[in-house]
């Protein structure tokens, strides 16, 4: 039988950087720089393969999975590492592309990396729609700041709520001193008119994308939350895309750092803000719903229509979920926690109800 050969692969646009271990050798067996090209590399992995059993890996980067779709349709394993979780030496300050994928091909023959799970193409498509409404949001967010300094620098103030139907109409008819600041006001607004519409192009897509088969039983049972909507489950639904790859709430918590980082040593625990290395979309969303919890627990009209659609026992989850992270606010309130705070913490806590609530026992019920 062939022996295993760990190929650890430093992924650039034109070339690649390849280092081979072999099983139960500690030295690298070869080390080659080589276009990136499919030609070129198929014959190569084919010559390798001819004597071992090719088993690769790369760091996720800006290039994606279709490397690794392109390797899958070619008949070779290849998994996608988690860059930021690569162990490091403190002192080590050489890199370059060769020991890159040497140390990618010691560390893999010896399980020391982390596996990141490559979404489908369908998965990274609507992901990437996703993110792309998050982006445009966050433009038209910047340019109301715009539009709030220039009003600022020349003393036109609004009284009342900004961004409602009345205070668009008031910019629109506003008239400033100088012609060219009156034109800068205008292509401001225009700007924003048009990311408008995006946004609003955007949400119906996505509402359509929910209530399509694949997601609607996912985006249902989370949106009985209080707290999540559609947009706010997709988002969920979308970055993390497999919750059953999670083999406990504190794993997801972790992910999403959401966990509080740590500083202890010789007997002494201290404590620290949360980590902050996972999903940050996703961090937002949560933090973002568990604002909701704050309020007095009840069912609404759209809770109730909301839970009506669910079985008994995810129904129960999203009722306990709201009346536990209520008493959990106020309990951390009442001991002189800041509202930041005990929002992040209820946040975490959050975390372990929706994974409760998207395993398949809950999702095949």
């Amino acid at each position: 039988m062939k022996k295993l050969a760990y190929v650890g692969i430093d992924y650039h646009l034109d070339f690649l950087a390849i280092a081979v271990v072999i099983e139960g050798q500690k030295k690298i067996h070869e080390t080659v720089r080589i276009a990136n090209q499919d030609k070129v590399i198929r014959k190569y992995l084919k010559k390798l393969s001819k004597g071992f059993r090719i088993q690769a890996c790369y760091e996720a980067s800006c290039n994606g999975y279709a490397f690794h779709r392109k390797m899958k349709s070619w008949g070779y394993s290849c998994e996608v590492i988690a860059p930021s979780l690569i162990p490091k030496k403190r002192g080590d300050r050489r890199k370059n592309d060769t020991r890159d994928a040497r140390n990618l091909a010691k560390l893999y023959a010896n399980g020391l990396l982390t596996i990141v799970r490559p979404p489908t193409e369908q998965e990274e498509s609507v992901r990437s729609l996703i993110r792309c409404r998050m982006s445009f949001k966050d433009n038209a967010k910047r340019i109301k700041q715009q539009i709030n300094s220039l009003l600022l620098t020349q003393g036109a103030r609004w009284e009342s709520s900004k961004w409602t139907a009345h205070h668009l109409k008031w910019l629109r008819d506003l008239q400033l001193s100088d012609t060219y600041l009156q034109e800068v006001l205008q292509e401001h607004l225009a700007h924003l008119e048009y990311l408008q519409s995006r946004l609003d192009h955007f949400e119906q897509l996505i509402e359509q994308i929910a209530n399509s088969d694949v997601y609607a039983p996912s985006v249902k049972r989370l949106k009985a939350f209080r707290g999540i909507g559609t947009l706010g489950a997709m988002v969920l639904i979308a970055e993390i895309t497999d919750f059953a790859r999670f083999p406990n709430p504190k794993a997801l918590m972790a992910y999403l750092g959401l966990t509080s980082s740590e500083n202890s040593s010789g007997g002494k625990e201290k404590g620290g803000s949360i980590t902050k290395t996972g999903n940050q979309r996703c961090r937002k969303q949560l933090v973002e719903s568990a604002q909701h919890c704050v309020k007095r627990p009840y069912l609404s009209a759209q809770m109730r229509a909301a839970l009506a659609q669910l079985d008994a026992r995810s129904a129960q989850i999203a009722i306990e979920c709201m009346k536990r992270l209520h008493k959990r606010f106020w309990a951390l309130s009442m001991k002189g926690k800041i509202r930041p705070v005990a929002i992040v913490a209820i946040a975490r806590e959050f975390v372990g109800f929706i994974w409760a609530m998207m395993q398949p026992v809950a999702l095949n019920a």
